[in-house]
């Protein structure tokens, strides 16, 4: 694949061009513009990409790291106060928690859906 410069993109990209700056497979741009997951429109039987849209759904995909962190430091937070709450320390929580991963990854225990 042959890699495009972020400084040099035209303001109209191709698939191949798309998948080259975002380093992702041809196929998983044109899965992501069928799903409506990246901002493109067809012309005729081709994808076209505004090179502006794909900086901008960039940005936000790595602005939404930042959110997961504050919704996850929040839910921590939260079982903290209660497990406080019902008598448990904040280190027994932890230990708690890692016992629950661990038995979820041997498969003793299903995740709630």
């Amino acid at each position: 694949m042959a890699t495009v410069p972020s400084e040099t993109l035209p303001e109209l990209l191709d698939v191949k061009q798309v998948a080259a700056y975002l380093k992702l497979h041809q196929v998983t741009v044109l899965g992501f513009a069928r799903q409506g997951k990246l901002p493109g429109f067809k012309v005729g039987r081709e994808w076209r990409f505004r090179a502006e849209d794909i900086r901008a759904w960039l940005e936000a995909k790595a602005q939404g790291s930042g959110a997961f962190a504050e919704r996850f430091d929040a839910l921590w937070e939260r079982l903290r106060a209660q497990a406080e709450a019902a008598g448990y320390g904040a280190e027994e929580v932890a230990r708690l928690i890692g016992e629950v991963r661990r038995a979820r990854r041997a498969g003793r225990v299903r995740a709630r859906a």
